[in-house]
């Protein structure tokens, strides 16, 4: 449990795909956790040199503790002198200069700790909250299975587009092996998609928000996956009114939140500290009640 007064610790490391971070106090002359955090870098941040992502670390652990850190004199324990590194720039501009400012609101000093003895900041460092990955093209393997060819004849809405597809002038819609398909005209993804019939629509988005391999992901990801392997009118509104009554997601994913507030208390000001009383006796607040109801 956080004591305030306790002496604080935040241990930070770096790797070349994550940052990791531990918030530690010395209570009765022991060292007890308070909290971990870790994150994966992202893909600009894994071109950062060493030191910048030593930087990184120690800048992303302030913020991230701040309510307990704000206002209170903490020690960064690391493995690397890039504080020092950035604090001894001259002129820094662009973000080395905004980590320097942002840094310059807490309180604090830095004591260096070899790596064989870093080893609860370096271990998060090197097994970060791993980023949500692709699903595999599972789905794929079982539409064809199934016969698409004989699925699209089941939906009457896309005789309009195979209709279209027989026009000599058209360049959009094609059949390829029996399968009405479109182009694809964005780079990423195949070049010709399978059109996706009405009936089987509600089993995609299941299978690429729902499935455990899914991971209930967001909007935007989850449309730009399925965009990338099918197509069918209106799949952009479809996939956000599916996203968003998703109950799963509506029940465990966090409402978007201001920063939370400091846990440092507020002292009393007992000294030199004047009250203003009044004192009245029953009987003179029985007179005061009847004349005001007179």
């Amino acid at each position: 449990m956080y004591d305030e007064r306790a002496s604080t610790e935040i241990h930070t490391d770096a790797s070349g795909y994550g940052i990791g971070a531990v918030l530690v106090q010395i209570q009765n002359n022991v060292e007890k956790v308070i909290a971990y955090a870790s994150r994966t870098l992202t893909k600009a941040e894994k071109n950062y040199s060493t030191t910048e992502r030593e930087c990184l670390a120690i800048v992303w652990a302030t913020n991230k503790f701040r309510p307990y850190i704000f206002g209170k004199h903490f020690t960064v324990v690391t493995d690397h002198h890039s504080l020092c590194w950035l604090m001894n720039l001259k002129d820094p501009s662009g973000r080395l200069a905004r980590w320097a400012l942002r840094l310059q609101e807490h309180d604090f000093d830095v004591k260096y700790k070899t790596g064989k003895k870093h080893s609860d900041a370096d271990a998060l460092s090197r097994n970060p909250v791993e980023e949500e990955t692709e699903t595999p093209d599972k789905f794929l393997a079982v539409t064809t299975s199934m016969n698409l060819a004989m699925e699209q004849k089941k939906d009457q809405d896309l005789a309009k587009l195979k209709l279209l597809s027989n026009s000599s002038k058209n360049e959009e819609f094609r059949f390829i092996d029996g399968i009405l398909c479109r182009k694809n005209f964005d780079p990423d993804g195949k070049l010709w998609l399978p059109v996706i019939p009405k009936h089987l629509r509600a089993d995609i988005l299941r299978h690429f928000h729902d499935a455990p391999t899914a991971g209930h992901l967001g909007f935007a990801k989850t449309y730009d996956r399925i965009r990338k392997r099918f197509y069918w009118p209106g799949m952009y509104r479809n996939v956000v009114r599916y996203v968003m009554h998703c109950r799963e997601c509506q029940r465990r994913k966090s409402v978007p939140q201001r920063p939370p507030g400091r846990l440092v208390p507020i002292p009393l000001q007992l000294q030199l500290l004047s009250i203003a009383l009044e004192l009245i006796s029953l009987g003179d607040f029985q007179s005061l009640l009847m004349e005001t109801n007179g």
